[in-house]
């Protein structure tokens, strides 16, 4: 997309109501649906986005907006394939496949792992199997009726972050304790990307592999700092 504007603003159209105007053109999403505010942070993050310098926009590196229009665009209409793709991960959540040596690896994964299992037993009141290598295992099948009420109870918005939070990490379960909050921003990348980082610290840092994970990293704050937002409505 070409830069079509100079001036970024936030305008309040109604009592704690916010519109983002570029120039004088209401910022919509990419269904053309006009973005109302009822947050004013959220608005002005989000204005933050548009209000750069480049003459070529590339709307994929806006977090913000990307993840408040696919609620509004597809997931206020489309909730259940969301959440049906999202159980997708159950039966194979990084969490449950652990290393087979060698032990350090092993002791990390247990310490950081093993913590997400228990608060996600508290929210299902259910056993989450795991094991050691790569043979397939499966979860009780009580897992997928009870972790689609749960999801149920998100917004769209949170219903957006999870989703895309749960394909960057691979694991649903992370994903889940990001948005209740049991696990905190400078956690999350760790506990997602535990191996990765394991074996470039005992290994070697291979650049590429390198600049990848900060901008994974950069991504899962950002979404991350979305859902705290949320919390200020």
């Amino acid at each position: 997309m070409k830069k079509f504007w100079k001036n970024v603003a936030v305008k309040e159209i109604y009592p704690n109501q916010f519109q983002v105007h570029l120039d004088n053109k209401v910022l919509k999403t990419p269904m053309k649906k006009d973005l109302i505010f009822l947050n004013l942070i959220m608005a002005k993050e989000i204005a933050q986005e548009w209000d750069i310098e480049e003459k070529v926009i590339n709307t994929n590196n806006m977090i913000y907006y990307g993840l408040l229009s696919t609620a509004i665009d597809k997931i206020e209409f489309s909730r259940n394939i969301y959440i049906k793709d999202m159980l997708n991960f159950v039966n194979t959540d990084l969490i449950c496949y652990r290393a087979e040596g060698p032990d350090e690896l092993i002791n990390i994964q247990n310490n950081l792992w093993n913590p997400i299992l228990s608060y996600i037993k508290k929210y299902l009141n259910l056993e989450i199997n795991f094991c050691s290598g790569i043979m397939p295992i499966t979860q009780p099948l009580e897992i997928f009726p009870k972790l689609k009420f749960l999801m149920n109870t998100f917004s769209n918005q949170e219903i957006s972050a999870l989703h895309r939070l749960t394909n960057i990490s691979g694991s649903i379960f992370i994903s889940l304790c990001i948005l209740k909050g049991d696990v905190l921003k400078k956690e999350a990348f760790e506990l997602s990307f535990l191996d990765e980082i394991w074996q470039a610290k005992n290994w070697g840092i291979e650049e590429d592999a390198a600049e990848k994970r900060d901008k994974i990293s950069q991504e899962l704050n950002k979404i991350i700092s979305f859902v705290e937002i949320l919390k200020h409505n």
